[in-house]
């Protein structure tokens, strides 16, 4: 019998492998087992030729007949075949041949692109880092529901390779200078001998986490690229499995779009029994951490840790509603097939309005409260039911819960969606507890980890549910929340000027009122009272002094999510100005950092003012070193995530002339990675106004032209508090 945590999981052909890990050993479980999909058809007739079909049957290992769930509204059970595939790698491809056997929509398939790992989790209801007794069955220690688990300790090593450059890019024809592994660097004038010391020393040291910065894009496909110029590619095993070498990957990545922008996904590198972390490509990663972050999403998500680490947010709100139906018996359809309701042009405009904003009152205010619905989207789906199934069930003709202005009927069964979403939202309310009962900063630290990750995939369900590819959305339901969002907003704001309180500005979930010489107490009676009216939890912060911004371009038109204040507690609350844009360069950021503490240490807008001298010889501080030449490049680097990728600009923007020059040092860039660049010389015209980052030299930059964004930059947090 074994005692230990799941790991890793992987398949292999026609095996699953399962690595547990105890204290101080890993252990290899391998299985045979397969992935299945499923084929429906309302002619029994071609169902049962099916199974005799020579096109199918060479790929196949087993076909039965099950009774299922087929669609999400349905009560009764289906006929069914299950076709269990002979390689695991083969699914997709043996259900599209189905497909094409007859015309589209005859044979209607079920569970063909979920990943055959998760497939085994959902099936045996097990999931990664979870505590397990193991002899013939898996026995759970642990439970999914823990905030303080407890988990093995892992050996993770960092690894870098750099390239002896040839131009100022590296490029995969570049010979390897050196290789780094945690602190040490292995050099040679024979690359064979350092790619052969790189494997040795990853397995002598046979680490649980491989670290990199850009591993996906460079480190790993580079190294492979070396290995096969040297004649050892077949050596070149990082993982557990040591007949599986690295493999060179066919193409780069692929760009996609996603709340109307467009990114970049590189291809991943998977090292078989070892989680390869790559910073850039991990969408929480911040620090060490972020591993936590990690931890949390694998466990309650039911994700391979490999997965985890690079899956969209989406993907994990998925994998929890796949892990529900599977427990259910239902299938889970290949495309989506609930179709939206039917509107006239009059539904459309009432139902498609999305949540409601009221613009702030531009200017400085003092002792204001926000109070905060919180989890609004995630706990309107939970405690409403609203899911793709439910509006406008055929089942619940009496219904009494109706969706507020769309009138549609809710259904009285529990839908997948508020199923899926029980277990993320009642665990982020227990960290928040945890977080604000416990004095430890280390586990506070871990706590605000676990508890930032499911915040992102709770904000997303929402909008997961109106996207055309989700599995279980339809816009409906997309449009049923926000009815009900605007509904408790309005409800919270009669509610607070019943009370005599002033609502400043409200946005989707939040309201900031203000009543003069309001104390705490009247506050918080304010927003138990809303609370309580409308069934919903509230949180609160006070803050001493706010500042709603107008628009750049317009004085006048404010912004709904352009602000920032700070609490009684001194901790600054910031939305939409230059700190917090990820385009900033961190000269700018760390300025504003330095005048938004300043400001924070204050109570109210006259002691502000007091403070204006001493925040404009901060800014006259980092004009002098910026004039010195004394700021490092990078700090001086703007980050653009590009639409257009390399020769495919038309107009001569600064963003063209950046990806233009790497062309010419023989990088390509694909739309949706971003670009890094420095100004060089603002008035030029035509090219050369900006240079990448890896082409910058030191002290080599526009000084005049930062001068003046210097002076933007501050003065949108200074001059409020002038009027």
């Amino acid at each position: 019998m074994i005692t230990g945590w799941l790991f890793d999981i992987y398949c292999l052909e026609d095996r699953i492998v399962l690595l547990v890990k105890t204290e101080n050993k890993t252990y290899r479980i391998e299985k045979f087992w397969t992935p299945s999909f499923y084929v429906s058809c309302d002619n029994e007739g071609k169902l049962k030729k099916l199974e005799d079909n020579s096109k199918i049957i060479p790929h196949v290992k087993e076909i039965k007949h099950e009774q299922k769930i087929e669609k999400v509204s349905d009560k009764k059970l289906s006929n069914v075949l299950k076709i269990t595939v002979k390689n695991s790698k083969k699914n997709i491809q043996l259900a599209r041949r189905i497909q094409e056997l007859e015309e589209y929509g005859v044979y209607r398939l079920y569970n063909v692109d979920i990943p055959p790992e998760q497939s085994y989790l959902y099936e045996t209801d097990i999931y990664p880092l979870g505590q397990y007794k193991i002899s013939e069955q898996w026995k759970e220690i642990s439970d999914i529901k823990d905030t303080d688990y407890y988990l093995p300790t892992f050996t993770k090593i960092s690894l870098q390779v750099n390239a002896k450059k040839t131009q100022k890019i590296p490029s995969k024809s570049d010979k390897i200078e050196s290789i780094q592994i945690n602190d040490i660097t292995l050099q040679s004038d024979s690359e064979e001998n350092m790619i052969n010391d790189c494997v040795d020393i990853v397995n002598d040291i046979d680490p649980d986490f491989i670290i990199t910065k850009k591993g996906d894009t460079w480190d790993l496909p580079y190294l492979v690229h070396r290995a096969e110029i040297n004649k050892i590619a077949d050596k070149i095993v990082l993982g557990r499995e040591k007949n599986h070498p690295l493999i060179k990957p066919n193409r780069t990545g692929t760009s996609f779009f996603s709340y109307g922008q467009i990114h970049f996904k590189p291809y991943t590198i998977r090292l078989l029994g070892r989680i390869h972390i790559d910073e850039s490509s991990c969408f929480i990663w911040k620090d060490d951490y972020s591993i936590h972050g990690v931890y949390e999403i694998a466990r309650t998500c039911r994700l391979p840790l490999h997965t985890a680490t690079r899956a969209s947010i989406g993907k994990c709100m998925s994998s929890v509603q796949f892990y529900k139906a599977t427990r259910r018996n239902l299938l889970i359809p290949w495309k989506p097939t609930v179709a939206e309701i039917f509107k006239n042009r009059m539904d459309l405009l009432r139902g498609d309005r999305g949540g409601l904003i009221l613009e702030p009152r531009v200017g400085v205010h003092e002792n204001v409260g926000e109070v905060d619905f919180a989890s609004l989207f995630g706990n309107i789906m939970l405690k409403k039911n609203i899911s793709a199934e439910t509006i406008n069930c055929t089942c619940c003709y009496d219904s009494k819960i109706k969706v507020p202005e769309l009138g549609y009927r809710i259904c009285n069964r529990q839908g997948i969606v508020p199923e899926s979403l029980e277990l993320l939202l009642e665990k982020r309310e227990m960290y928040s507890d945890l977080i604000e009962k416990t004095d430890n900063i280390e586990k506070q630290k871990i706590y605000k980890e676990r508890k930032s990750a499911l915040k992102w995939i709770l904000v997303t369900s929402f909008g997961y549910l109106g996207f055309n590819n989700a599995k279980f959305g339809r816009i409906d339901a997309h449009m049923a929340v926000c009815a009900f969002a605007r509904e408790l907003l309005i409800s919270a704001i009669r509610i607070s000027e019943n009370e005599g309180f002033e609502v400043l500005h409200g946005i989707v979930d939040s309201i900031w009122v203000h009543k003069k010489n309001a104390t705490k107490e009247d506050y918080e009676n304010l927003r138990n009272q809303i609370a309580e009216k409308t069934g919903f939890c509230l949180s609160l912060e006070i803050y001493n002094w706010i500042v709603f911004l107008p628009s750049k371009e317009n004085k006048i038109v404010p912004v709904p999510n352009r602000y920032f204040g700070a609490n009684q507690n001194g901790e600054l609350k910031i939305r939409g100005i230059e700190i917090r844009r990820q385009d900033t360069p961190i000269f700018f950021s760390k300025c504003q950092q330095d005048i938004l503490e300043l400001f924070a240490m204050c109570k109210n807008k006259s002691e502000i003012k007091q403070k204006i001298e001493i925040a404009r010889q901060i800014q006259e501080h980092y004009r002098w070193h910026l004039l010195q030449k004394e700021i490092p490049i990078k700090d001086l680097t703007f980050t653009n995530r590009i639409t257009r990728g390399t020769d495919q600009h038309k107009s001569n923007t600064v963003q063209a002339d950046a990806v233009n020059q790497l062309k010419c040092e023989g990088k390509t860039v694909e739309p949706g990675q971003k670009v890094k660049y420095v100004i060089t010389d603002y008035a030029r015209k035509i090219s050369k106004r900006v240079v990448p980052l890896e082409l910058a030299s030191p002290k080599k930059y526009d000084a005049k032209r930062y001068s003046e964004l210097l002076d933007v930059c501050c003065s949108s947090i200074i001059e409020p508090f002038l009027n």
